[in-house]
């Protein structure tokens, strides 16, 4: 495959923002227009999804009566489609193209929401359930790590951890006002909240079809099994996943067990479950921006390592609460904690990628991230329904400990082109 430096690079079109328009803005430097074409597909995404999903097993578990462990069960099986479809979307997209997979996956994502709001409208098997959430799975998994490679191709590496900011703001809008169009209409069918879903989340085709194809314009040499696991020599890269999967086994709590915990054992309603992620929606906007500031001075490993740390304090704290008010300062600091991490997390794998395998580097980390995802909700469901919530909090903040070990600063070593400097 041709490498992306190589080959005459499109025109760039930058985006200056007024400072009497939008003066916040000014902290990102002047980026890609296309960066903030994909961003607004990344709000269109996120606010469809997150209108009804953070909510699912709340639905079946509250008012469907659905075993703890058996939902649990439903999102490891989620998060095993997800996690092996993540680790062949960079190598599926450097071979056909990365806009027709992304194009695909939301044209596919939005029938899924469809079929999900039929199904539990007319109270469908639990397995008929299931089977649509693995599908819904897979298609975001074949967004998201092609979506992160579009990115970086159109930002230089100074500019990346702002266009990875950029795109958690547009993901955080979304996770702003989709549980707040569900806390306002509380009192609508839930079933029926799928069906407004599906043609907004149609929406997000129309920017990701104006950005023309970012991958080398020489088609790609056969994929062998080979070129697939070549990262596992990568020793450097390999210690930063290992610490990922960790982080990523503790951060999958919050969107999969907090709704649960909240509900059964703090019994909490719908709309206050929902407020709570548009806390973390709301948050994330008014401060993403300054993290970048945070995130250049202490540099990626040092915002991983203090993210992955106040995850453990938040998480030990979530144990300890007794009610809704409590509750909200913890989902505050996890919040931030996130705010540190996840353009941080993106930024250190393009970093550490070869520059013809950023796709596939992001596809590796997609995969870890989705196996994380996996394993984190049945390990949350098994650890509160057998110990009490303190307990089981504590043990689920232990892995910020361990994130923090793996991320921590190391000198020396290379990666490819890239020394342990830049990915500081």
């Amino acid at each position: 495959m041709k490498d992306e430096e190589s080959r005459t690079p499109a025109p760039v079109r930058r985006v200056t923002i007024p400072a009497a328009v939008a003066p916040l803005l000014l902290q990102f430097p002047e980026l890609d227009s296309r960066i903030w074409m994909l961003a607004v597909a990344r709000f269109i995404v996120t606010a469809g999804f997150s209108v009804v999903m953070p909510f699912l097993a709340m639905h079946l578990a509250v008012e469907r009566h659905v075993p703890v462990l058996q939902i649990g069960v439903l999102w490891t099986i989620v998060g095993v489609s997800g996690s092996i479809m993540q680790g062949v979307a960079g190598e599926v997209a450097d071979r056909i193209g990365r806009r027709p997979v992304m194009i695909a996956a939301m044209l596919l994502r939005s029938l899924n929401l469809a079929g999900l709001g039929y199904a539990i409208g007319t109270d469908a098997p639990f397995a008929v359930v299931g089977a649509l959430c693995v599908i819904n799975g897979a298609m975001r998994a074949f967004y998201d790590p092609v979506a992160s490679a579009v990115v970086a191709s159109l930002a230089s590496p100074d500019e990346r951890v702002a266009a990875f900011s950029l795109h958690r703001v547009g993901s955080s809008l979304g996770w702003a006002a989709g549980p707040l169009v569900a806390t306002l209409a509380s009192s609508v069918p839930y079933s029926v909240l799928f069906y407004a879903c599906a043609p907004l989340t149609l929406l997000a085709v129309i920017p990701a079809a104006i950005i023309p194809e970012t991958r080398g314009e020489r088609p790609p040499k056969k994929v062998r099994v080979a070129d697939i696991v070549a990262f596992r020599r990568d020793r450097i890269f390999v210690r930063f996943l290992w610490a990922t999967f960790a982080f990523y086994l503790m951060q999958t709590q919050m969107y999969h067990i907090m709704a649960i915990y909240a509900a059964k054992y703090l019994d909490l309603t719908r709309a206050q479950v929902g407020t709570l992620f548009t806390l973390n929606g709301i948050m994330v906007v008014l401060f993403q921006l300054p993290a970048v500031r945070f995130i250049r001075q202490v540099g990626t490993r040092g915002a991983l390592v203090a993210g992955s740390l106040g995850y453990l304090v938040a998480y030990a704290a979530c144990g300890q609460v007794t009610g809704y008010l409590a509750l909200l300062p913890c989902v505050a600091l996890i919040t931030l904690c996130e705010i540190f991490s996840a353009p941080a997390q993106q930024a250190a794998v393009t970093a550490l990628a070869p520059p013809h395998r950023v796709a596939a580097y992001s596809g590796v980390y997609g995969l870890i991230q989705g196996a994380a995802q996996t394993v984190g909700p049945i390990l949350g469901t098994f650890l509160i329904a057998t110990f009490r919530p303190s307990v089981a909090w504590m043990m689920l903040a232990s892995l910020g400990l361990v994130a923090a070990w793996g991320y921590r600063p190391r000198p020396g070593g290379t990666v490819g082109q890239a020394t342990l400097t830049p990915w500081r």
